[in-house]
């Protein structure tokens, strides 16, 4: 979803600006200049910053570890068995 039309911005980049580090509009505006045009979407990209209604739930899956499975090595016998 584009949160700033104008700029083309969406909202993975700006969940990626603010687990970088952008902690308010104004480092929004710096690294992705978001509501630098006609600022309709200054509102909407706040509310993804820390304490906004979206901070929490779309912040943590932006920075979610990848999953990590765990298997376990085979050596090269075993291997020609599985072929």
């Amino acid at each position: 979803m584009y949160i700033c039309v104008c700029n083309a911005i969406s909202e993975r980049q700006v969940q990626e600006a603010i687990a970088q580090g952008a902690a308010d509009l104004g480092d929004l505006q710096a690294q992705l200049g978001i509501a630098t045009c006609c600022g309709q979407c200054a509102d909407t990209a706040t509310d993804y910053l820390p304490g906004g209604r979206y901070a929490v739930e779309h912040v943590s899956e932006a920075v979610a570890p990848e999953r990590v499975v765990q298997a376990p090595l085979l050596s090269s016998v075993e291997i020609r068995r599985v072929a």
